[in-house]
């Protein structure tokens, strides 16, 4: 950026504010781009489909999250805490909530689906993958980023929560 320390710290006054800034932002585009989805509430089979698609894209387009993410979990989330916790998750959040209430009012969906299990549920199938990629790949011996097995995995997830919500008749 051809700065130099004392403009960062002119701007944000510490490493630590920088952080909490950097994060911030992390958020925010995560959130404006999932609520730019053009999801189809009518349907809510193929919207949830889409929103788990959507967090598998988003971090395959933005590996930096990752890091930034493993490196909040080392601060024990201090900077996501209270401010942010507010803004953005309430938030994605809403819009599993539309998805789901959708689902159960067109009996798509069991009645009892769990938001919060269905929500970490979709953040752990498509973070885990992407998070792990290349101790993965390593230890199972096969290029984990091909384009056929990073498809057949989203498929995979994609019927994993199907299945998970679907109502049994």
């Amino acid at each position: 950026a051809k700065s130099n320390d004392r403009m960062l710290y002119y701007y944000f006054q510490s490493k630590e504010k920088l952080f909490h800034h950097v994060i911030e932002h992390c958020y925010a585009d995560l959130v404006a781009r999932e609520q730019a989805l053009d999801l189809d509430f009518s349907r809510p089979r193929e919207a949830l489909a889409a929103l788990v698609a959507f967090n598998w894209n988003y971090y395959w387009e933005n590996p930096e999250l990752l890091s930034i993410l493993a490196s909040e979990n080392l601060f024990k989330g201090r900077h996501v805490k209270n401010n942010i916790r507010r803004s953005f998750s309430d938030t994605q959040l809403g819009m599993l909530d539309r998805v789901i209430e959708g689902g159960v009012a067109r009996g798509e969906f069991r009645p009892d689906c769990d938001r919060f299990h269905l929500y970490l549920s979709i953040l752990s199938l498509t973070y885990f993958y992407r998070a792990n990629l290349y101790t993965l790949s390593s230890y199972m011996q096969i290029d984990l980023a091909e384009d056929s097995r990073r498809k057949a995995w989203l498929a995979h997830v994609q019927a994993m929560i199907d299945d998970l919500v679907r109502k049994r008749d």
